[in-house]
C-alpha cells in the first residue's frame, strides 16, 4: 500500500497540532495548513492557506497529488459567546475539498471534526440520554450541519469515504490555546491560592451536581487514526470523550487539593468579570515564580469559562458504538486533569 500522505486544516490549532503530530509518529506523511505561520519549526509542512479564498486554496494544493486523507480541523475564529459563521465555514471546507479534489487523485478518506454541539447540550436539557450518533440533530442552526451535508453529498460516487468525530470539553497540555479547560481552572486555582481565598466554584449549585464529559485530545487524535484507516468506520460519526462522566462536585475537591486551597461551595460569578481586575495579581505571579512571560487576558479566554460551567444539566455521550467497531481507549477525567497540571507545572506555565 502506498504511503499514507495527510494534510490536515488548522494544523497548528488545540486539535489539528495533536492529529498532525500523531500521525507523524505514525509513519505517515504530513502537510498541515494554516492562516499564518508559526514562528517555531515544525516537523513537517506547513502550507499558509486562507481557506476563506477559493484561489488561495486552490493555487497552494495544486500540487498537493499525493494527498491519501484529509482531516478538517479548522473553523473560522469568532468571540467567545457570539454565533459563528455557518455560510463562512461551510464555505472553509468547500474550499478546500474543491482545491485537493482535483489534485489528489488517490485521496481515500476526509474526516471533520466537529462536536458535541452537534446535539445542541448548549441549548438546554437533552431529551434523551446518552446522546448517541443517531440523537437529533439541535434545534439551532449549526455550521457543523452544512459541513456535514456537503460532504455526504459530495462523497457520494466518489472513491474516498468520510468520518466525523463529536468530542465534548477540549483538555490538553497545550499552553497557547485559551479556550482549554485544563489550563483555564489551572490559573484560576492559582490566582485562589495567590489571594489565600477559597476555590469557588464559580457555576450554580444545580451545575455543581450534572454530569458531564471531558475529551482529552491527545486522545481524540489516536481516535480519529484509528477511523481513517478502519473499514467499518466508513461513512460513520463517533463520539469521542474519555468514557466517564464526573459532575464538578466530585473534580472540585480534588483540584483544592492540588492546588493547596480550601474548596469552597458554588458561588455563581462570571469570571469574565471577577478576573478584569486580576492581571496585576497574574503578573506578580509570573514574576515571583519565573514563570513563562504571559498576560491573564492571552493565557485564557474567561468569558469561555462563563459558557464551560453554565450547563444546568447532565451531559453525556455514548461510547457503545466507537467500542463496538474497535477503539476501546478511555480515561480518568480527574487523573487527566492533575497530571495536566502537573505538566503546567513543569512547564512553568502555572506556579
Amino acid at each position: 500500500m502506498a504511503k499514507r500522505h495527510a494534510l490536515v486544516a488548522g494544523a497548528t490549532g488545540l486539535v489539528g497540532r495533536r492529529i498532525a503530530a500523531e500521525l507523524y509518529r505514525s509513519g505517515w506523511g504530513v502537510t498541515g495548513i494554516c492562516r499564518r505561520l508559526p514562528s517555531s519549526a515544525i516537523d513537517y509542512p506547513l502550507l499558509s492557506v486562507d481557506l476563506t479564498q477559493s484561489a488561495d486554496c486552490c493555487s497552494k494544493l495544486a500540487t498537493l497529488h499525493d494527498v491519501t486523507h484529509v482531516f478538517y480541523a479548522a473553523r473560522y475564529d469568532h468571540p467567545e459567546g457570539a454565533s459563528e459563521s455557518i455560510d463562512t465555514n461551510a464555505a472553509m471546507f468547500a474550499n478546500l475539498l474543491d482545491a485537493i479534489e482535483p489534485a489528489a487523485k488517490g485521496l481515500r478518506h476526509v474526516h471533520l471534526v466537529h462536536g458535541t454541539k452537534y446535539y445542541g447540550h448548549m441549548l438546554g436539557p437533552l431529551a434523551t440520554l446518552p446522546l448517541v450518533e443517531t440523537s437529533p440533530r439541535a434545534r439551532a442552526p449549526n455550521f457543523y450541519f452544512a459541513q456535514e451535508d456537503f460532504l455526504r453529498a459530495r462523497q457520494h460516487g466518489s472513491q474516498w469515504m468520510f468520518t466525523t468525530s463529536r468530542p465534548h470539553t477540549f483538555c490538553d497540555a497545550s499552553t497557547d490555546e485559551p479556550r482549554n479547560a485544563a489550563l483555564l481552572i489551572a490559573v484560576y486555582a492559582s490566582i485562589a491560592h495567590e489571594l489565600r481565598v477559597a476555590l469557588c466554584y464559580p457555576g450554580t449549585e444545580r451545575s455543581f451536581h450534572v454530569s458531564t464529559q471531558f475529551t482529552h485530545v491527545p486522545l481524540l487524535a489516536r481516535a480519529v487514526r484509528w477511523m481513517s484507516t478502519t473499514p467499518a468506520c466508513e461513512n460513520q460519526s463517533y463520539n469521542i470523550v474519555n468514557g466517564d462522566a464526573p459532575t464538578w462536585s466530585t473534580l472540585w475537591p480534588k483540584f483544592a487539593e492540588y492546588f493547596r486551597v480550601a474548596p469552597a461551595l458554588p458561588a455563581p460569578m462570571r469570571l469574565s468579570d471577577y478576573m478584569q481586575d486580576k492581571a496585576a495579581v497574574w503578573e506578580a505571579i509570573v514574576r515571583r515564580h519565573g514563570l513563562e512571560p504571559a498576560t491573564l487576558s492571552s493565557r485564557v479566554l474567561w468569558p469561555y469559562a462563563d459558557y464551560l460551567f453554565a450547563p444546568e444539566w447532565d451531559i453525556i455521550s455514548s461510547t457503545s458504538k466507537v467500542r463496538r467497531d474497535g477503539f476501546d481507549e478511555s480515561e480518568d477525567s480527574a487523573a487527566m486533569f492533575l497530571d495536566l497540571f502537573e505538566r503546567f507545572r513543569r512547564e512553568k506555565i502555572i506556579p
